[in-house]
């Protein structure tokens, strides 16, 4: 019975959705790696999206399609997904490229010693991808300046290893990548996740199709119907149309039910668990899973302010810094 409590705890989260961005992404990373094993020229991609709109989650799964293998005298990584530093350096990035490698030295010698000593490891590792989480780290909010320096060196490692890369990040990564026209070349159009919109359609026919899933899968947990057309708006408002709050929500409910041994949740229940997890909402709509929430006007408001609009694309605004700022209009 503990097996399979503790099961249903990580339930949630072993749960992967395949939704139409996700999918598209997942095509992109894959071209880029097959472009690299195949001995092209390297090519890159960049994944944009704010906050919660499952980045990390789409590098996580390509990575795992191509394991690490460890055979007779060497560790075969066919993908070397890293974590930029929040403040990066051209050493930084080396050393934490060198640690996901397993090099027990990694923080030893000087930069060009380092970097003489990843090329080798990533040639006897036979890397084929390099993958890089948070890259908005290359951009100094503070400052609004560029990490020109590391750019250059990535670009520099990515010439010499001769291996695809693929970046991802918050809305910044545009200045960066903009900012080192070589490296702009190299890049493919930038696959844009962004969180759903109730007021286009096949978009909110996707998010009611995602809870769906969410419910058949978190069997036997037993909610309200979550792919209701009305349920669906209120999970909608309650997280923003963002995966990553869905999954909070969900996250959160099961576990209390766990907790008090009863399989059953209720909207109350969801409530509790919406106001738990969720710092804040920018909509304001915190009562969205509610008897008092107001739907209908709601709804109105909502499918009224775009009905059927396709969304714009994201606008570059440069600054006279060199900086910029990605809004959306």
């Amino acid at each position: 019975m503990n097996s399979d409590f503790n099961e249903l705890y990580s339930r949630v989260d072993k749960i992967l959705v395949k939704h139409s961005t996700f999918v598209e992404a997942y095509k992109q990373i894959n071209m880029c790696y097959s472009n690299a094993v195949v001995g092209n020229d390297p090519t890159c991609l960049a994944i944009i999206g704010e906050p919660r709109t499952g980045k990390s989650r789409i590098l996580e799964y390509s990575e795992q399609n191509h394991p690490r293998v460890r055979e007779r005298n060497c560790l075969h990584v066919p993908i070397l997904r890293v974590e930029v530093p929040s403040k990066p350096t051209p050493i930084g990035l080396i050393e934490t490229m060198l640690s996901s490698l397993g090099d027990p030295i990694f923080d030893k010698g000087t930069e060009n010693v380092k970097t003489k000593r990843l090329l080798k490891l990533c040639k006897t590792a036979d890397v084929r991808l390099l993958m890089l989480d948070e890259f908005q780290h290359f951009y100094d909010r503070g400052s609004k300046k560029i990490q020109h320096h590391v750019a250059d060196t990535l670009k520099l490692l990515v010439d010499k290893m001769r291996v695809g890369l693929v970046v991802a990040g918050l809305p910044t990564v545009v200045n960066v990548i903009e900012s080192n026209e070589q490296l702009e070349r190299r890049f493919m159009r930038p696959v844009m996740l962004q969180r759903f919109d109730w007021a286009i359609t096949h978009e909110r026919e996707e998010f009611l199709d995602i809870l769906n899933t969410f419910q058949m899968k978190l069997h036997p947990f037993q909610f309200p119907d979550l792919a209701n057309y009305d349920m669906g708006f209120r999970m909608y408002c309650a997280t923003e149309g963002l995966m990553g709050f869905v999954i909070k929500i969900l996250r959160n409910v099961t576990f209390d039910a766990l907790d008090r041994g009863d399989l059953v949740i209720t909207m109350e229940d969801l409530h509790r668990a919406h106001h738990e997890a969720i710092w804040r909402n920018e909509n304001g709509l915190e009562n969205a899973l509610t008897p008092e929430f107001a739907i209908d006007a709601v709804k109105e408001e909502t499918v009224n302010r775009s009905q059927e609009e396709e969304k714009m694309p994201p606008e570059v605004i440069y600054v006279p810094d060199c900086a910029s700022e990605v809004l959306r209009t």
